[in-house]
């Protein structure tokens, strides 16, 4: 659901390959706790090896764990109350190795922010920020279960999830036009979502304006005069100005979209109403012929 957190230290990943010669000495053994009447039924769910010096660069609590006064002697330590591929990943951030996050839910992402925070390591945790920040929402039901996982977290991870619900309200913003908004509240009206609607919404407002897709501006130019040869590309969906004269006016208005380009005031355009490809002077008797046609592109 996000991006790939890339290792810093290219020469740390080395260690964790066993043909480098330099031995783990210690070993995490990932394990579920349950019980079954007054037993305590223990499962590995996998092992993780590391090495101490290098753990207790990155964390004072492994420091104390393997140099405190109350230091662990034993090699292989049990680890419980999270998952083998969380704690792989906070050993993976250890040793530089790259960190793929794609197909990783955002409740498994909080697993992984939860060893940073029980670890104490703030470097981890900017880095879960920033991937929370990155996660692709993709459906307006893929929106409510991220929306839900960052309420249940935010008494414990406030900033975590706050940048959570940023990637949330960047979706809103990049999906829902304003115009459509408020009918999206109503939607929401009477399931509970309605507080985090509003939230989301303002949060959408405050966020700086999105690069439009066809014209390229902040804010969109939909409507305005293209001006100037080069802002003429393949693709750029137009609209021929209602004041064109030209073949007695009968293009006026059309939305047509660019093939390209053929000299210095000659574009070739495809109309969508007949699918003709005509070739147009973009300046005819000191007027443009043509207008930005972005609300046609969406």
């Amino acid at each position: 659901m996000a991006t790939i957190t890339k290792g810093k230290v290219a020469q740390l990943s080395l260690l964790q390959d066993p043909s480098y010669g330099v031995p783990s000495d210690v070993t995490f053994q990932i394990v579920s706790v349950t019980s079954e009447g007054a037993a305590e039924i223990i499962q590995v769910l996998g092992e993780v090896t590391g090495h101490k010096y290098v753990l207790a660069a990155f964390s004072e609590v492994f420091r104390d764990q393997f140099f405190g006064k109350l230091k662990e002697e034993k090699d292989v330590i049990p680890i419980k109350e999270t998952t083998y591929e969380a704690f792989q990943k906070l050993m993976f951030f250890v040793y530089s190795k790259d960190i793929d996050w794609s197909g990783v839910t955002v409740p498994e992402m909080f697993d992984v922010v939860n060893l940073a925070e029980k670890y104490i390591m703030p470097e981890l945790m900017d880095e879960m920020k920033k991937q929370m920040g990155n996660v692709v929402i993709t459906s307006n039901d893929a929106l409510f279960e991220v929306v839900h996982a960052a309420t249940e977290f935010d008494h414990l991870f406030p900033d975590v999830s706050a940048a959570l619900l940023l990637s949330c309200a960047k979706y809103v913003q990049k999906t829902i036009p304003p115009s459509e908004q408020l009918q999206f509240a109503k939607d929401q009206s009477g399931t509970g979502k309605e507080a985090i609607v509003l939230q989301l919404l303002v949060l959408a407002d405050d966020l700086p304006a999105l690069e439009c897709s066809n014209c390229g501006s902040v804010p969109c130019v939909d409507g305005q005069v293209v001006a100037g040869n080069d802002k003429f590309t393949a693709g750029l969906k137009l609209r021929i100005n209602k004041t064109v004269t030209a073949y007695g006016g009968i293009h006026a208005g059309k939305v047509c979209t660019v093939l390209r380009v053929i000299n210095n005031n000659v574009v070739s355009v495809k109309c969508e109403s007949d699918g003709s490809t005509n070739n147009f002077y973009h300046i005819w008797q000191n007027d443009h012929t043509f207008c930005y046609g972005c609300t046609d592109a969406s």
